[in-house]
């Protein structure tokens, strides 16, 4: 399929921002928007599910023509898709038809990173798996065992596995993406559940995030709906970014970004422009805020930021007069330094002090099914969904190896799902706090995704085994013993889950097609089949995927026919809710903080880290010579996850590093020059482009590129690996940091 085809049905809302794309290649061959529209209405049926192209899972409709997909699109039932979806999800009929997947399980015959395997079948993948990790076990405990995947609806299969074997060793990709975040919204309002009411704000404030390129398509559509209401958006990026383009643009220096914040809460203070009803009522601790920003002036921030007085002045008093459909974003990217929860702290505190919690065009707790008993006038609209009932699993014999939940110290801070994967490389070398001799990998890339790929890959081959399950040979599972073939999205039924917003809203993902390679399978049969191999079939207790949505929703009193029509289920008559909406001092009954209010000062972040309040620290800035490195989405790819489907690949096949002009003119670099990008120990070639769009001090690229498994052979080699720069460093509370990476450049 010619990237013509795919660009000729694109849709694009106002200002040109992307929205969706309707041109998709499938078995049988490019569709013209003129034959996928006759496609569509030509299609045997129309399958509603969601999305896993990326990690949103967007409700998606399905459209299946002679058992062929020909069309993915937004489910037009759902007001937050409204039909529309973004590059990535209209291009999943490319993956589903690509002769590059995984077709079969496969064992490796050489050594590791030489690329040699032989397919076998799956009784003997299984059996390999068993017999292996059975030998790690007995020599080294349960414990020794590391599982590691991508969130997603395959985790609660692939955690049983980790739970029977007995190891308290299980990681998201969350400390490599927004953890920080969640660590804030715990420790402010004790719960992670908490979202925001773009579309109906009158002023957006971004700190490098990037809506109109990291697309999430319900958020994205709400900020293109405050734009077309006339609102203003504010973005503070040290890059001019699609998102920057569509408002005021504040080119930040990169770390600083908790000093602005702190000094808008100063002048907001200093002029009286704050809700002080709503912080009386509803805060704890603000006079231990007040006190310590005290002293962050505007002229302060101008010289920490590079953002003139005035403007901080300006934007802080626009902020303050548009209350309470004011928002000051949370963010969603990678931490940008060690102590990157504090500035995500602090954020939410400034938007407690416009008072825009629980109200149109600010924040909101999401209102899942089982939330709602706190509100009986809503409780009976919807009930929680059901459970596989487990017997009791072995309790692990040793701690985590990153200290998480350990009281009095910052590992108490880090989500107990998601854990420090960072710490997954240090102790796989270092066997501290002990030995880690095996990792099980489901849809998740350590080898690009977690920083220092050098680190992660020298990790890999200390280990006794390693197992991979996806859909491509990854750069991870290039380096593995067993390689499990999982199929796409489209080939398999998941079980139900919450995408609650300001309504419970429950999602089914089903089955559109047959399985195009039959070798392949989904993660809910793989893993039953590996622990009924391993002897932990008690712990797997239904008979297939349709018994398991059968038990999840008895207990909500719904059945399967319900998603057949829409693809997913909200209360009918049940109407959008915020708690605060008519009546300005109605009781949160929602907040699970041990003061029962917003805590501005955390008593949790002060046992662990000895700062309650937000902390401003100086973080080292480029010297002569050297530029700090940031890195971020582009709007056709996914992290690491789709640099080699075909569409996309050919939309955009490799990257480049934004350097500034002026910057580039000193080094004799010029546009398309190729370069060499250094950083300590490590280089990487790529190539230069040349931007007025970009601090002097700063260069950029987009992330994912640069892989190194052959078998990805559309994205092998091109393009810069930006994980390959940046250090395996954690911050205070585990996560790993993208922006404290200095490199220098020189030409190749």
């Amino acid at each position: 399929m010619k990237r013509r085809h795919f660009l000729k049905g694109a849709l694009y809302g106002t200002g040109g921002t992307l929205v969706a794309l309707s041109g998709v290649g499938t078995a049988m061959g490019p569709l013209t928007p003129r034959r996928a529209a006759a496609a569509v209405q030509e299609s045997e049926n129309t399958v509603y599910s969601s999305c896993e192209m990326c990690r949103n899972q967007c409700p998606v409709a399905i459209h299946v023509n002679k058992g062929k997909v020909v069309k993915v699109e937004g489910n037009p039932h759902d007001p937050a898709m409204g039909g529309a979806l973004c590059a990535r999800g209209q291009a999943a009929p490319s993956l589903l038809y690509d002769p590059q997947r995984i077709k079969k399980p496969m064992i490796r015959t050489g050594q590791r990173g030489e690329g040699k395997f032989k397919e076998v079948s799956w009784e003997e993948a299984y059996k390999y798996i068993a017999e292996n990790l059975k030998k790690v076990i007995e020599q080294n405990g349960g414990e020794s065992v590391a599982l590691a995947s991508r969130k997603g609806p395959h985790d609660w299969f692939f955690r049983t596995i980790g739970k029977a074997i007995g190891t308290p060793n299980m990681f998201s990709h969350e400390s490599t993406c927004p953890m920080t975040r969640a660590v804030a919204f715990h420790t402010t309002f004790g719960s992670e559940g908490i979202a925001a009411d773009f579309g109906n704000a009158k002023y957006l404030i971004s700190l490098n995030r990037n809506w109109f390129e990291g697309i999430h398509v319900p958020q994205t559509k709400a900020v293109m709906k405050m734009l077309n209401n006339g609102g203003k958006l504010v973005v503070l990026d040290p890059r001019f970014s699609v998102t920057a383009a569509k408002g005021e643009w504040l080119p930040v220096k990169p770390t600083t970004e908790l000093a602005f914040v702190m000094a808008m809460a100063q002048i907001m203070i200093s002029e009286n422009l704050y809700d002080k009803a709503f912080v009386e009522h509803y805060t704890e601790g603000f006079d231990k805020w007040a006190e310590s920003v005290q002293d962050k002036t505007p002229e302060w921030a101008e010289k920490e930021t590079g953002i003139p007085k005035e403007k901080i002045i300006k934007v802080t008093r626009e902020f303050a007069a548009a209350k309470p459909r004011a928002i000051l974003d949370f963010g969603w990217r990678t931490a940008l330094t060690s102590n990157d929860y504090q500035l995500r702290r602090a954020i939410l505190i400034v938007n407690m002090m416009v008072g825009n919690f629980e109200v149109p065009g600010g924040l909101y707790q999401v209102k899942a099914a089982g939330v709602l008993k706190g509100f009986p006038d809503q409780a009976g609209y919807a009930k929680a969904l059901g459970g596989v009932k487990q017997p009791g699993f072995p309790k692990p014999a040793k701690g985590r190896i990153d200290g998480t939940g350990v009281k009095g110290t910052p590992g108490q801070l880090i989500p107990a799902y998601d854990g420090a994967i960072g710490q997954l490389t240090e102790s796989t070398l270092t066997g501290k706090p002990y030995p880690i001799k095996a990792w099980l990998v489901h849809r998740f890339n350590p080898v690009i995704g977690i920083p220092e790929t050098e680190k992660t890959i020298a990790a890999i081959k200390k280990l006794d085994l390693i197992v991979t399950c996806d859909v491509y040979m990854t750069d991870t599972a290039y380096y593995s013993d067993v390689v499990l073939p999982e199929c796409t999205y489209l080939e398999r039924t998941e079980q139900v889950y919450d995408m609650s917003g300001l309504t419970p809203k429950y999602v089914l993902r089903q089955k559109a097609v047959d399985l195009v390679y039959p070798d392949t399978k989904p993660a809910w049969q793989i893993y039953k089949e590996l622990g009924e191999k391993m002897g932990y079939g008690k712990y797997f207790p239904y008979k297939d995927i349709n018994d398991f949505v059968s038990q999840q929703l008895t207990q909500a009193g719904l059945t399967v026919d319900v998603f057949k029509e829409k693809g997913l289920w909200t209360p009918p008559g049940m109407k959008p809710f915020y708690v605060r909406g008519t009546d300005p001092k109605a009781e949160l009954a929602l907040l699970a903080t041990k003061s029962k209010k917003i805590d501005i000062f955390s008593d949790e972040v002060q046992e662990a880290t000895g700062e309650g309040i937000p902390v401003y620290k100086q973080h080292p800035q480029p010297g002569e010579g050297q530029f700090r490195f940031v890195q971020g989405k582009v709007a056709v790819h996914t992290n690491d996850g789709t640099h080699n489907v075909p569409v996309l690949n050919e939309l955009m096949p490799t990257n480049t590093l934004w350097i500034n002009v002026a910057s580039a003119k000193k080094l004799g670099i010029h546009d398309g020059d190729n370069i060499i990008v250094v950083a300590g120990k490590y280089e990487h070639k790529g190539q230069a482009k040349l931007t007025e769009g970009i601090r002097p001090d700063t260069v950029f690229c987009y992330h994912g590129f640069g892989r190194i498994s052959p078998e990805l052979k559309r994205a092998y080699g091109k393009g810069i690996n930006d994980n390959k720069l940046i250090s395996d460093d954690l911050g205070v509370v585990g996560n790993s940091v993208s922006s404290m990476t200095f490199v220098t450049l020189r030409k190749a």
